[in-house]
């Protein structure tokens, strides 16, 4: 790396800390913590949406998806804006009904506070592993370019995100991260540039590289099952796993209810969608065209193409500024994960602290923060499968209880018991669990399994109770 492209990385740093701490400055509060006092403008929530779930999987792996496959993937970018047009009409409105601190304070404005904590301690169990392995592969570029082990590039990495965070809060996030998607488009666009200045044709990769749907029949029932990236596993699970992580998870919808009103929140939400899958599209194209400009290379990991482009064929300056591209959608999604942890755990967990003197709670908000900083740092120091691609690995992660989740908030907007729900998520959970581990279906196939076996097993139990005790139905 020349001296220009390390003088831009940390201009990219230095930058970022001084946005998020102007942003974050006059923090005195929890609520303004984590809320921003509900006064943040739609346009910039939208970016931070957007930026909050394009880590740096989708940077680095989503090219190598399309490096080692075609663009089938877009299929599932499809069903996410009908997920997301689902939670700004369904969810939304419900949510800013009831003022709530946070998505799963519905759960016990429904049912109780037991169910509250159940639902975000699942939230944060998997959120932390999720985020772990994002960690991961945001150290796999520094890693190849500064020779160091992936630890010590995950431990410095983190360096850099955790300050602006501790002291900014949700306006330092969400500000740094409208930052952040200017950065990792301009460095996307410089990477099409420098492939399109090779003169090797995009066309090149071949007609099947470009192939964008698929009905997933090519083995009858079976690959239709077990093959993930098809029309109707797509649309559906994409569907379900944008609702799942949209409406029910705190790290995406507490940035919807920052918003000034109802009608901001469900705009950003809706466009969101549609950036992302834009998003999508640009990265994917990227990979089907190294694809043509690697003539097809094997290499160890598809994780690994896009950094290797980037390390040794963009010139001097160009480098430094897809780097910082790639940093700064890791340090997006870690930002952004720590504040929504370090939330959750203050009004879900421990509700008796989250009340009381302003001081002494952003004091217990930072602390919390530094808290799961350390756990997400320590499950990235563990996590070693290179694999599969790490967008892949994240994706089933967040698939595996997403349905019994989203059950339990359809639940919610029903009449059911709180006993019969409690049934219908725990049996989700368990029922995910055998199907993961020992069966061939496809991840993106959970979700929607995940659903149906929550909601068949909460009104059969409702069913049952109220046959064997009508008062408790």
């Amino acid at each position: 790396m020349s001296k220009l492209d390390f003088f831009i990385l940390i201009g990219y740093f230095l930058l970022l800390q001084c946005v998020a701490f102007f942003a974050g400055r006059r923090q005195k509060s929890a609520t303004d913590f984590f809320a921003g006092e509900k006064s943040l403008p739609w346009w910039a929530v939208t970016a931070s949406i957007v930026a909050a779930e394009t880590s740096s999987l989708t940077f680095i792996s989503i090219p190598g998806v399309a490096y080692t496959g075609n663009l089938t993937f877009m299929q599932l970018a499809f069903g996410y804006v009908i997920g997301r047009i689902v939670v700004a009409t369904v969810f939304l409105p419900a949510y800013f009904k009831g003022n709530l601190e946070t998505v799963y304070a519905f759960l016990e404005h429904r049912f109780s506070a037991r169910m509250r904590k159940m639902a975000a301690v699942f939230f944060q169990v998997t959120r932390v592993l999720g985020t772990g392995v994002r960690l991961f592969a945001t150290a796999i570029p520094l890693s190849l370019l500064t020779g160091w082990q992936i630890s010590t590039s995950i431990l410095i990495f983190a360096a850099f995100t955790i300050p602006y965070t501790f002291f900014g809060g949700i306006r330092a996030v969400v500000w740094g991260e409208l930052l952040q998607m200017g950065i990792y488009l301009a460095g996307a666009f410089v990477a099409l540039f420098v492939l399109n200045e090779s003169g090797v044709s995009l066309a090149s990769a071949g007609a099947d590289k470009f192939t964008l749907l698929s009905l997933g029949l090519d083995r009858g029932i079976y690959s239709f099952l077990t093959e993930p990236f098809h029309l109707a596993a797509g649309i559906l699970g994409g569907a379900l796993l944008a609702i799942s992580s949209h409406g029910t998870d705190q790290l995406i919808v507490q940035r919807a209810l920052a918003c000034r009103n109802l009608r901001d929140a469900q705009k950003a939400m809706v466009t969101s969608g549609i950036l992302v899958d834009l998003q999508f599209l640009l990265f994917l194209i990227i990979g089907v065209w190294m694809f043509a400009f690697f003539h097809g290379a094997k290499f160890p990991s598809s994780d690994t193409v896009f950094p290797t482009f980037i390390i040794h064929h963009l010139p001097a300056g160009m480098v430094g500024l897809v780097l910082a591209a790639i940093f700064a959608t890791g340090q997006s999604t870690l930002a952004a994960t720590l504040n929504s942890l370090a939330s959750s755990t203050l009004y879900d967990i421990f509700p008796n602290y989250a009340t009381g003197d302003d001081a002494r709670r952003l004091r217990l908000s930072r602390l919390l923060t530094l808290v799961w900083a350390a756990a997400i740092i320590g499950i990235a120091l563990l996590f070693t499968d290179q694999k599969s691609p790490v967008v892949v690995i994240a994706l089933q992660l967040a698939s595996l209880f997403a349905g019994g989740v989203v059950g339990l908030y359809i639940l919610g907007f029903r009449r059911v018991s709180q006993r019969a729900a409690f049934v219908g998520f725990i049996a989700a959970a368990i029922g995910m669990s055998a199907v993961a581990g020992f069966t061939p279906l496809a991840w993106t196939w959970y979700v929607p399994t995940g659903l149906l076996i929550c909601l068949g097993a909460a009104y059969l139990s409702a069913f049952l109770l109220s046959r064997v005790n009508p008062k408790s139905s």
